[in-house]
């Protein structure tokens, strides 16, 4: 899972670095709102491994380049990042 993460997310992460691809974050910040490790858990399936999801958050929000906090389970790369 963390590979399929990270081969779509680098290229969308390196697109917006290289080519200067100018993203509004209005509406994003809107839509997610900053939540605690203890929400984003609440907010995944029944049966998922906290040390696994976090550390996929955390990996998709350094390549990305969005906040850690506004990383939410349900967020696609495609239509949110």
């Amino acid at each position: 899972m963390v590979y399929i993460l990270l081969l779509i997310g680098v290229p969308i992460f390196l697109g917006i670095c290289l080519f200067g691809i100018k993203v509004d974050r209005t509406d994003f910040n809107n839509r997610f709102p900053p939540i605690t490790d203890e929400e984003f858990m609440a907010l995944c399936p029944a049966g998922t491994r906290p040390e696994i999801a976090l550390k996929v958050r955390r990996i998709v929000s350094e390549q990305a380049g969005v906040e850690y906090e506004r990383i939410y389970p349900s967020t696609r790369f495609i239509n949110d990042l």
